[in-house]
């Protein structure tokens, strides 16, 4: 039975859509996309319900003869699950829609083009390829994340203290070898991860972080810099025994406003943007020191899927010996755009974007 006061949600293009599931449809409602494309459509097949507000954002013009059209970007990585095995998916949506579909031809880059009768299929087309690409893009690799570096020479230096005095009294637990701590140089805390597949992509990844000082720094900034101790380690499963991930802790020492709160906004405005699925209520304040995962993947960045394979170590020595380390402090001085899989000359990430942490007036 549908809920409809609770109904299922959809995100695209950063704008927040309720889709209803019709009571009476001749159409197959029970969809499954092709298996090449490698995942389930449940919501292709429901209506999708906005406000007018909303609707208006869709750029639809009339065409001289008569009928409707809108266009809009898609990146090449999406546009085979658009169009599907043989050309599966397409002729569905154009089916449903009464629409015609024209994509850019293989390996060029353009618009994805709607043409429909009237405005209202037009829409629906284009709502049915956006919820498909988004569904898409949530099976892609991460490709950037918005970092805070945690890697001055003082916190570095601190770090390698604790990795020679952890594998020197803790070196015979089950797991823990040098392999899975961080590389020094890429210390940092990770606000959010997202999948920017084109040029397009990462320059709205970019327009979103360049607001960010006029939308949250100077808002919760209040004159003052950022300055933050990292002290102790903690893990977040219920068993120090069997963990994957081991923590420091970030404590804001000046701060109006809290550090959560300023996480939380930058967060904010990558979401509003559509350039981040929201993936967690709120951001988790720490920095890796150690991740079973590094022994496949020396990225950095946590929130990555790993192999079956994955070897837990046991903590509980380590947390016993160094719950409280001191690390440091350091005042924060930048926000990246970090890009996975790669290291730039500073031996931290590269990045496609940087704004600085400046002291704001009140």
């Amino acid at each position: 039975m549908v809920d409809f006061l609770r109904p299922k949600t959809v995100w695209v293009d950063g704008r927040c859509y309720r889709i209803i599931s019709p009571l009476t449809d001749n159409t197959n409602v029970n969809y499954v996309e092709d298996d090449s494309c490698g995942f389930e459509d449940s919501a292709y097949q429901d209506e999708v319900e906005c406000g007018g507000e909303q609707l208006e954002e869709f750029q639809v013009e009339q065409l001289n003869n008569g009928k409707y059209q809108t266009s809009f970007p898609v990146a090449n990585t999406y546009i085979s699950y658009v169009i599907g095995a043989k050309g599966a998916t397409k002729k569905r949506i154009e089916n449903e829609t009464y629409t015609t579909l024209r994509f850019p031809g293989k390996g060029q880059s353009g618009d994805v083009v709607v043409i429909g009768k009237d405005v209202r299929t037009v829409r629906q087309a284009r709502l049915k390829i956006q919820m498909l690409v988004e569904q898409a893009r949530k099976k892609q690799p991460f490709t950037h994340f918005l970092s805070i570096p945690y890697n001055n020479p003082a916190i570095q230096t601190k770090f390698l203290e604790f990795k020679k005095e952890v594998l020197e009294k803790c070196g015979d637990c089950r797991g823990v070898d040098e392999a899975i701590f961080q590389y020094p140089g890429k210390l940092h805390q990770t606000l959010c991860v997202m999948v920017l597949a084109d040029d397009r992509e990462r320059q709205q990844g970019l327009d979103a972080l360049n607001k960010c000082p006029d939308n949250v720094l100077k808002k919760y900034l209040a004159g003052e810099k950022l300055r933050v101790e990292m002290r102790g380690i903690e893990y977040m499963n219920d068993n120090p025994g069997e963990v994957d991930v081991l923590y420091g802790r970030i404590n804001a020492l000046s701060w109006s406003h809290s550090l959560q709160t300023i996480a939380d906004s930058l967060v904010d405005e990558l979401v509003k943007a559509g350039v981040v699925n929201r993936q967690h209520e709120r951001v988790k304040l720490h920095i890796t020191l150690m991740n079973t995962a590094f022994r496949q993947d020396p990225d950095g960045v946590t929130d990555i899927k790993v192999g079956k394979d994955r070897e837990s170590f046991n903590a509980r020595q380590i947390i016993e010996e160094f719950g409280d380390y001191y690390f440091g402090e350091m005042e924060v001085d930048e926000i990246h755009l970090s890009v996975r899989h790669t290291t730039a000359n500073s031996g931290f990430y590269s990045a496609s974007g940087k704004i600085p942490i400046l002291p704001h007036p009140a």
